[in-house]
């Protein structure tokens, strides 16, 4: 088997609704995403995904097409797509960083692999551990009254887990919506704080102090990524485990955090993080130091979430509370059939070959706005 085609597409597809993050990430209304196809000579042919989102991620989408095009689609041209390590060793040797670019062509080769054996990439993994995983759902920045009833009506749908993005407003304002938050909902609900690098270390200190005692999941990423310094202060004041996003993106960054018994958990990104590959490199790294993980998404189409399923389901250290498997119930539309998995706030892991999903190629053109084709 070998590879003879390569295909990129950038697609845009429209939120249903705006999602306000920190004031570092503004609103976004739209998703942004690189989708892949590899084509082998026996007919086979692999999909993958990228999430370009700056500033969250350095590269855009235009800097995924140029590497593809000029630098790692040219190398994984006539090879046998089945030998993912030396595939990857290919692309590092190419090119430093560029990890959502890499991570696009590595599902895909996941999604090769798979249908070549006729198993699902979760069992390539070492077999699955549930068949079923809760979702979370996200709330943008808001008011404490707005939480509440966006809370109850997602309830209504049967969600029990709950994110809230943090880093907007004043801190006495985010203590204010966690103290609302169980006024409202006791301990009927698991939630967690998202403040996407927006607060400083006097910020999150004081955050921590003023949410003393409140039930709550954890804290993610409440410093600015290169402040990871901050972070052992902050987690030894701390009453809540502290969770670590965008500060953990490479193997080396999972290192560092785990050896200064920084963080409790990683936040998983099958895009930020490079792919299955890497992404299930940095969760054994996690696993050593006895860290759990959270299966997160950027704003993503079905790809990319399907590559998280298996990722989560195959993971011994998954976080016990519901996983950001919902990212297609944002969008207006999607690409592929990953909402057939997807009832009543629960995902249920597919057993068809490679990912399980399928790429509607209808919708793929209607959200094209650009590609390329490499042979």
């Amino acid at each position: 088997m070998k590879v003879k085609r390569i295909e990129a597409h950038h697609i845009t597809v429209p939120l249903i609704a705006p999602y306000k993050l920190s004031k570092k990430y503004g609103t976004v209304t739209h998703a942004q995403a690189v989708i892949t196809r590899v084509h082998t000579d026996d007919g086979l042919v692999g999909i993958g995904e990228a999430n370009p989102m700056p500033p969250f991620t350095e590269e855009t989408w235009g800097s995924v097409f140029a590497a593809v095009e000029h630098h790692l689609g040219p190398l994984l041209l006539g090879t046998d797509p089945r030998n993912i390590t030396a595939c990857n060793g290919l692309f590092d040797s190419a090119l430093a960083g560029n990890l959502l670019a890499k991570g696009c062509l590595d599902v895909a080769l996941w999604d090769l692999l798979g249908k070549s054996l006729n198993a699902p990439v979760h069992r390539l993994l070492g077999g699955a551990l549930r068949s079923e995983i809760p979702l979370l759902w996200p709330l943008g920045s808001g008011t404490p009254q707005e939480d509440v009833d966006r809370i109850r009506a997602k309830m209504d749908e049967g969600y029990r887990t709950f994110m809230i993005k943090m880093g907007a407003l004043p801190i006495d304002t985010e203590i204010a919506r966690c103290e609302a938050i169980v006024e409202a909902f006791g301990e009927t609900i698991r939630y967690n704080v998202d403040a996407n690098q927006g607060w400083d270390l006097a910020q999150t200190l004081a955050f921590m102090d003023g949410t003393r005692g409140l039930p709550m999941d954890f804290v993610e990423q409440p410093l600015p990524r290169t402040a990871d310094w901050g972070l052992p202060e902050v987690r030894a004041r701390a009453t809540h485990p502290i969770s670590a996003d965008e500060g953990v993106q490479t193997m080396a960054d999972a290192t560092t955090l785990a050896a200064a018994h920084a963080v409790d958990v990683f936040s998983l990104k099958i895009s930020k993080n490079g792919g299955i590959t890497r992404t299930w490199q940095v969760a054994q790294v996690a696993a050593a130091f006895g860290i759990r993980c959270l299966m997160n998404s950027m704003i993503e189409c079905g790809v990319s979430q399907a590559a998280a399923l298996h990722v989560g389901a195959a993971l011994p250290n998954l976080w016990d509370s519901g996983q950001c498997y919902m990212s297609t119930k944002r969008l207006k539309d999607d690409v592929t059939d990953f909402g057939s998995l997807i009832h009543d706030a629960v995902a249920t892991v597919p057993d068809g070959p490679g990912l399980g999903i399928t790429l509607d190629e209808d919708r793929l053109q209607k959200y094209t706005d650009a590609s390329l084709v490499l042979e």
